[in-house]
């Protein structure tokens, strides 16, 4: 390529370049002045916004306890140009609401906090052309008391399904009971304090977990969260051989039956099989806490061979517990 040629090249390629960039400048321009006047006219449409605003409740005296959980803030729904919408936004902050606890007290308990005193709160605090369309909550409630309180159990609320082949031994909680703070007669209608409903399914360890308590309304419970342990055990079928006894039997008659014994065959938790008894000598289990029996009320009309047997009392821990036989031979004997 000659020098001639290279100088052309230059010139044009020169030429190609300041076109494009003048261009794109121009196009630059417009779009950014199309997106100031679409933001302007935005800005200038009527809009909606929900503020959130902090709320305290001041000058509790040192001996009342507050036994809810007061809403710790209130949504106003705010109307107003985009503008101004967007000062409260990024610009302008808006103060808590401050609760006077003396002047809403009713000395009974509880404590109401209409809505139009909240508003007169915020109002001051908005822009002459900005509108309150709606709150939530509409009302703040509290309930208190002088330190009333009771302890009470807690208990499970929900389901617990362990693994396969597995049940719950048991479960516990720490700590098991819990202080309820509330008004008197409140109080005499709380026995007991519920968890949170619980789910909990196919686990084969022991497990630990932090629940939360139901709450109460008008009432505080102290603490509110608890530790739940559960226990699951791995299930073995294991008999026992059960004898037979009789039971609302005449004092001048005697039940014998054959066979004497039956087979009791049932689930257990290995944990709560070593503690069943056994024979010190053939370490066998002993029969203790079963009971099968024969009623003499169901026989004493019968002219069959043959008696119904029934299992009443298992040990606790027993599950599934059946008889190997429903009937067996017996003989009545006058003594």
């Amino acid at each position: 390529m000659t020098i001639k040629s290279l100088r052309t090249y230059s010139i044009v390629r020169n030429f190609l370049f300041r076109m494009v960039n003048k261009e794109f400048l121009i196009f630059l321009f417009f779009l950014v002045l199309s997106g100031i006047f679409w933001l302007l006219m935005t800005l200038n449409q009527t809009f909606e916004k929900e503020l959130s605003v902090d709320v305290r409740l001041v000058n509790v005296p040192k001996n009342v306890v507050i036994t809810n959980d007061m809403a710790a803030t209130i949504r106003f729904t705010l109307k107003d140009k985009g503008y101004m919408i967007g000062g409260y936004l990024y610009g302008k902050s808006l103060r808590p609401i401050v609760i006077d606890f003396s002047n809403y007290a009713n000395g009974k308990g509880h404590g109401v906090v209409p809505a139009s005193d909240l508003q007169k709160q915020i109002a001051p605090q908005l822009y002459k052309s900005t509108a309150i369309m709606g709150m939530k909550p509409d009302k703040l409630e509290f309930y208190y008391n002088f330190g009333r309180n009771k302890k009470v159990p807690v208990r499970m609320l929900g389901g617990i399904t362990p693994d396969n082949g597995y049940y719950l031994s048991h479960l516990s909680f720490s700590p098991d009971s819990v202080m309820v703070y509330a008004s008197q007669s409140l109080l005499d209608s709380i026995n007991v304090v519920y968890t949170e409903h619980q789910r909990i399914v196919n686990f084969r360890d022991t497990l630990t977990r932090e629940v939360s308590l139901r709450k109460v309304r008008g009432a505080k419970l102290v603490p509110s969260v608890v530790q739940l342990k559960l226990f699951p055990d791995i299930l073995t079928e294991e008999s026992v051989e059960v004898p037979i006894e009789a039971v609302n039997m005449p004092a001048d008659k005697v039940l014998r039956t054959f066979p004497s014994k039956v087979k009791v065959t049932f689930a257990v938790g290995a944990n709560r099989m070593r503690l069943m008894p056994k024979n010190a000598e053939t370490k066998q289990l002993l029969p203790r806490g079963f009971r099968v029996l024969v009623d003499y009320n169901t026989i004493k009309d019968d002219h069959t061979d043959k008696c119904r047997v029934v299992l009443a009392a298992t040990p606790s821990g027993i599950r599934n517990a059946r008889l190997a036989v429903e009937e067996v031979d017996y003989l009545l004997e006058s003594k």
